[in-house]
């Protein structure tokens, strides 16, 4: 599953983490969270959501996939369900001559492959203050 944003564990469970008007949200499918203190979203039965605070958390990150294609890489931008097929950018202008990319934004470029062609990773940088902790951890 392609996974891509800010992200939160609370009780060893990841979540999606949103934020609105200054306030955290964990935000989950599993009806089961309504145990533990989720409610149901009003315009959205099938999504739960649950206000917290940050000293709540055991970690937050935010989450960049990204895909190496011909030693170039490229960050995901989108996967498109009904074709599955993966949108990769870059800002790389030498892959213009190697790939069948598309030019999009300012000196960007795009290109879309089979999600089953890739191998696709991320980064997770630490955000919310956990950052400290893994600098205590190196």
């Amino acid at each position: 599953m392609l996974k891509k944003g800010r992200f939160a564990l609370s009780n060893s469970k990841e979540y999606e983490l949103a934020s609105y008007q200054g306030q955290y949200y964990l935000k989950s499918n599993d009806s089961d969270d309504l145990k533990n203190g989720f409610i149901k979203m009003r315009n959205d039965e099938n999504i739960f959501i649950k206000n917290i605070d940050i000293d709540e958390l055991e970690d937050a990150y935010e989450v960049f996939p990204y895909a190496m294609v011909k030693g170039h890489r490229f960050a995901v931008e989108g996967y498109n369900k009904c074709t599955a097929m993966v949108s990769l950018v870059t800002n790389n202008p030498f892959v213009k001559n190697k790939l069948p990319v598309r030019p999009y934004g300012k000196s960007e470029y795009i290109i879309e492959i089979p999600y089953t062609a890739l191998e696709i990773k991320d980064d997770r940088i630490p955000i919310l203050g956990f950052e400290k902790d893994l600098y205590e951890r190196i």
